[in-house]
């Protein structure tokens, strides 16, 4: 979409066809300035409220306030925004009936021992196994989604010319997304974090509790901190609030005042935006062409991915696209974000050649990084792996040719991005390359250091 438009008007410009790693935050919702959203955290503490006050009056599960409650939590994934951790596309995940009892369960416990904040439910993912970043975010989507649309209405309403002729959902009368074909949501980046507040707690968050007994037991375990809480593991913590009830109070307090801020999407720390817009742009000046018959060889395949490796490589090294490897302090982002910048421009160098190449991704996520050919025996596999990688090594020696075996694929290429290499590197580089005499993988070898400019050689 209108990338220049959009952040004008501070909307996250959504990845159609690729899910970003980022997430609507429950407690931004509270200090949102956009006026569609002014009375969003209001109908989100209001309807945790409602639930709590049907499980007070529960006997039992299955009894008609119980019941009630469910229906109240009947959150499935708002489709459209192209946020969250699914593993491919942009299709997340809901809240199933066996989870859905699972927090009731918890709720009701800890409503029991007399705690009845609405903000409980927004940090039940410290408490619940399967319910991360992600069902936190699809929860407060949910509850909010006719702000969302609303505020969806009035930007498109704006960025869209007069008598705009594309397809449009029927019942919410949104843009349609080409590749789902769901209607576009959009929501403003001051709502979005890279995870959720309930995630996040440094070591300066102390526990408050004054009880010097409950203030021994919690030192003898984990100390004094309520990041070292939050790490536990999520069953021993549930035992640990159940068993001493004012460790909620403090929770809550510490959650409520936290000094919460948006994610920072010019420096893009994450790596998870940026190199959508850089891809594209580095593509669009470096065009290159591509060709496949309409029954390629094996051969035909990896050289076509040879030769995208080799432009990835010299767009790394020349172009500048290894400053989408930093954050703005020069600190190297996690692997990811050299994923997500191979997979743009390969997709991209696709697309522009009208290539079509059936592709398993996840962008890091899955068995291995890419998969790229027709069919399983003309396919090439392709892994990515920083120089300083603790598995640099063993990916070559025994991951990937794991994964030729699963994916019954002949060749591979092994891309390596120096970022920074020591003695150690070295050696595992040396070790890399004797390991892979006579096999069907190449290694593709990268130098993604930043450089200085040329002002000041």
């Amino acid at each position: 979409m209108q990338n220049d438009t959009l952040d004008a008007l501070g909307v996250f410009n959504p990845i159609l066809d690729h899910d970003t790693r980022l997430f609507i935050d429950p407690l931004l919702l509270k200090h949102c300035k956009t006026p569609e959203f002014s009375s969003s955290y209001v109908v989100l503490q209001s309807r945790f409220l409602a639930i709590g006050k049907l499980l007070q009056h529960s006997q039992r599960r299955g009894d008609p306030f119980w019941n009630s409650a469910a229906r109240k939590m009947n959150w499935h994934e708002v489709r459209g925004l192209c946020i969250g951790y699914s593993s491919g596309g942009t299709s997340g995940s809901g809240i199933g009936a066996g989870l859905r009892d699972r927090i009731l369960t918890t709720a009701k416990l800890i409503i029991d021992a007399g705690k009845t904040d609405p903000e409980l439910f927004e940090l039940v993912g410290l408490f619940e196994e399967d319910f991360g970043p992600d069902r936190i975010s699809d929860m407060t989507a949910n509850i909010i989604q006719d702000d969302i649309l609303t505020y969806s209405l009035n930007i498109y309403s704006k960025i869209l010319p007069k008598g705009w002729g594309g397809a449009l959902e029927h019942k919410t009368q949104l843009p349609l997304n080409p590749f789902t074909r769901e209607p576009i949501l959009l929501v403003p980046k001051e709502l979005m974090r890279g995870l959720p507040s309930a995630f996040e707690w440094s070591g300066s968050d102390e526990i408050g509790i004054s009880s010097a007994e409950i203030r021994e037991s919690l030192n003898a375990l984990v100390g004094s901190s309520w990041r070292a809480l939050a790490n536990m593991k999520k069953a021993e913590l549930k035992k640990l609030v159940l068993k001493y009830p004012d460790l909620i109070d403090d929770l809550i307090d510490q959650y409520a005042s936290k000094d919460v801020k948006p994610y920072d999407f010019s420096e893009d720390k994450k790596g998870e935006y940026a190199w959508y817009q850089r891809t594209v742009e580095a593509v669009s000046e470096n065009p290159i062409e591509l060709a496949l018959s309409s029954h390629p060889s094996l051969d035909e395949v990896f050289n076509l991915i040879v030769k995208i490796c080799e432009k990835f490589k010299q767009l790394v090294e020349d172009n500048g696209l290894n400053t989408l490897f930093y954050d703005g302090k020069g600190k190297v982002k996690n692997e990811s974000a050299i994923q997500l910048a191979f997979y743009g421009v390969a997709e991209a160098y696709c697309d522009a050649n009208k290539i079509m190449i059936a592709r398993e991704s996840n962008s890091g996520r899955g068995p291995v990084d890419f998969k790229f050919g027709s069919n399983n025996e003309n396919s090439v596999l392709v892994e990515i792996k920083k120089s300083d990688n603790s598995r640099l090594k063993s990916g070559i020696l025994k991951q990937l040719p794991e994964y030729m075996k699963s994916e019954k694929s002949r060749k591979a290429i092994y891309l390596i991005l120096d970022l920074g290499m020591n003695q150690r590197h070295v050696d595992n580089m040396n070790a890399i390359h004797e390991a892979i005499g006579g096999s069907n993988i190449s290694i593709v070898y990268i130098d993604g250091q930043l450089k200085p400019s040329a002002s000041k050689l």
